[in-house]
C-alpha cells in the first residue's frame, strides 16, 4: 500500500477541488473515499487527509455516521461570501504597489487571452484566466495573509462563477479594463472602487440568475 506523502495528498486535493468547483462533484452528493482513491491512483490514506483539508476549506461537510458530503451552495451563502470578498479584495487593490508597465501589459495580455477563450467557448480557460487576472493584482498588496484569505474565498466563489459565464462576458470585460486603466494611471483608489463595482455587479447578476432558476439551495 502506498504511504501518505505531501505530493499524493496534494494530488488528491487538487483533483477533488477541481471536480467540486466545476460541478462534476455536485453539491449535496456523497464523496466516496474508495472511488476518489481509484480516480487518483492512490491509497486511501492521502484521500482521507485530502478530504479533511477540503473540510477545512468548507468544500466538504462530514456528517456523523453518513460520511463526507459536498457542501451545498445557496443564495444566502453566495451573498455571505461576497460580503466578505468585496472589502477584502478592494483593499488588496488599493494597497497594491510596485506595478510596472510590464505588469500592466501582463494584465492586458490576460484579458486578451480571456476574450479569445470566451470566443472559442473554452469556459474552463476563461475561469482560469479570470483568476490569473485578479491575483496578478492582489499579489502586489504584499500581504501573504490577505492572499491566503482571498484564495480560500475564491475556491468557493468559483462554484458560483460557472453560473455567470453565459451572461456576464461583455460587462465583466469592460469592468476589468476599467480596473487596469486606473492602475496604469496610478489611481489605486479608483481601481479599488472599480473592483468593488465589478464584484457587486457579479453578485447581483448571480442572484438574479439563481432566482430565475428557482434555486435557493443547489442540491
Amino acid at each position: 500500500m502506498l504511504q501518505s506523502d505531501d505530493s499524493s495528498v496534494q494530488q488528491v486535493l487538487a483533483f477533488a477541488r477541481a471536480k467540486i468547483i466545476n460541478g462534476e462533484y455536485p453539491p449535496n452528493t456523497k464523496l466516496l473515499p474508495k472511488i476518489l482513491a481509484e480516480e487518483c491512483g492512490t491509497s486511501l490514506i492521502p484521500v482521507r487527509e485530502a478530504m479533511r483539508a477540503l473540510e477545512s476549506d468548507g468544500l466538504v461537510t462530514f456528517i456523523h455516521n453518513r460520511g463526507a458530503w459536498i457542501s451545498p451552495i445557496s443564495i444566502d451563502d453566495l451573498n455571505d461570501l461576497y460580503s466578505v470578498r468585496i472589502p477584502l479584495e478592494m483593499n488588496a487593490v488599493e494597497t497594491a504597489v510596485d506595478l510596472t508597465s510590464e505588469d500592466i501589459k501582463k494584465l492586458h495580455d490576460i484579458l486578451d487571452n480571456a476574450d479569445a477563450a470566451m470566443n472559442s467557448n473554452n469556459k474552463a480557460e476563461v475561469v482560469k484566466l479570470n483568476k490569473d487576472f485578479h491575483f496578478a493584482i492582489y499579489s502586489h498588496s504584499k500581504s501573504p495573509w490577505r492572499l491566503r484569505l482571498i484564495e480560500t474565498l475564491w475556491s468557493h466563489a468559483e462554484r458560483y462563477q460557472r453560473f455567470s459565464l453565459d451572461f456576464r462576458k461583455d460587462a465583466a470585460d469592460r469592468e476589468h479594463h476599467d480596473i487596469v486603466d486606473c492602475l496604469a494611471a496610478h489611481d489605486n483608489r479608483g481601481a479599488a472602487k472599480a473592483m468593488g463595482v465589478h464584484l457587486k455587479t457579479t453578485v447581483e447578476l448571480l442572484n438574479e440568475s439563481l432566482k430565475k432558476s428557482n434555486i435557493s439551495e443547489v442540491v
